[in-house]
């Protein structure tokens, strides 16, 4: 591509890179001057570009990425001035592919793709990215080396889910501690298109907490521990375990959320929730909710994982605050 500031009266033929007034009317970017409009704009200096053959203009650039760039429930706009927005059909998680994302971005200073961030939750008609070409046109093997061999980019939809809730009560645990605890729980999965199936009361031994497993049905299994769990050997867990099922990972880097673990009873996920999601604020727990709503159960890897980002906010009223915390 061409691109000169040079005289209007010797353009003709080139293309506008900056609208211009002649006679009164406007000239838009990107309009191919003819002869006639190139005389009467005359000696004053405009910029203005010539595309090569095998060049793409910017629309043309970003059309022929888009099909490849952008997956399923998406919806996407028109080409307009090289950018194409890539909206959510529907309620779910945004899944990118960083390394993908990158590459395409390192493909050349031409081409430009920006996103919400990974597992990001969105709503139906929320902007999660746009592509965007720099320049006027685009060298054709720019594009194609840049074409990826899968989407960047896409939206799993949220799926309802039937919630199966066991909570362990210790003897100086009141009922309403537990009724608060079912209350955010079902408040968060109202927010995802789902809801609590069944509800087990039991004590707060890993026994009690086998036996409720053999009785529960859920495409989903919530513990909450009636005490912090900090070890495999904790009720939670321990009664996961001896109910047949198996514990993936405990402990996540994310806080408030530090004290949850993930695993299985059969082919159900169970989450083990920590003492913060008693509350409705934001933590950790809904996180893995979310992905669990999803179709997105977490590995023990991606848990490992979230620890950039993971550091959520100071909660005042925690024994022992980090800030305050002692040395050694």
């Amino acid at each position: 591509m061409k691109f000169a500031t040079q005289e209007a009266q010797r353009s003709a033929g080139w293309q506008l890179a900056q609208a211009v007034v002649l006679e009164g009317r406007r000239l838009r970017k990107g309009t191919l001057l003819s002869e006639t409009n190139a005389s009467l704009l005359g000696a004053q200096r405009i910029q203005v570009y010539q595309l090569d053959p095998e060049d793409l203009c910017e629309d043309a650039a970003a059309k022929a990425l888009q099909a490849d760039v952008f997956g399923p429930s998406l919806t996407l706009s028109e080409a307009r001035t090289g950018r194409v927005n890539a909206l959510a059909e529907e309620a779910g998680l945004l899944v990118v592919d960083a390394t993908g994302v990158a590459a395409f971005n390192r493909a050349g200073e031409a081409l430009t793709l920006a996103t919400l961030p990974d597992l990001q939750r969105v709503e139906a008609g929320d902007l999660v990215a746009t592509l965007k070409v720099i320049p006027f046109g685009v060298h054709r093997t720019i594009v194609e080396a840049a074409t990826p061999a899968k989407a960047l980019l896409r939206v799993h939809p949220l799926q309802p889910r039937s919630i199966a809730l066991i909570q362990t009560q210790p003897d100086a645990v009141q009922d309403r501690t537990l009724d608060k605890a079912r209350d955010a729980l079902s408040a968060r999965l109202a927010a995802l298109g789902s809801s609590i199936r069944e509800e087990h009361r039991v004590a707060h031994q890993h026994d009690a907490v086998a036996q409720a497993l053999r009785h529960t049905r859920g495409d989903l299994i919530v513990i909450f521990p009636g005490a912090a769990t900090q070890d495999r050997r904790d009720v939670g867990p321990a009664g996961l375990v001896a109910a047949g099922g198996r514990v993936d990972h405990l402990g996540m880097p994310v806080d408030p959320g530090n004290l949850l673990f993930i695993g299985q009873f059969g082919d159900v996920p169970v989450i083990g929730a920590p003492g913060c999601a008693r509350s409705v604020a934001f933590n950790g727990f809904d996180w893995v909710l979310e992905r669990a709503c999803a179709d997105l159960f977490p590995s023990a890897r991606d848990i490992q994982g979230l620890g950039v980002g993971g550091l959520l906010k100071e909660i005042p009223s925690r024994p022992l605050p980090r800030l305050k915390a002692p040395e050694g």
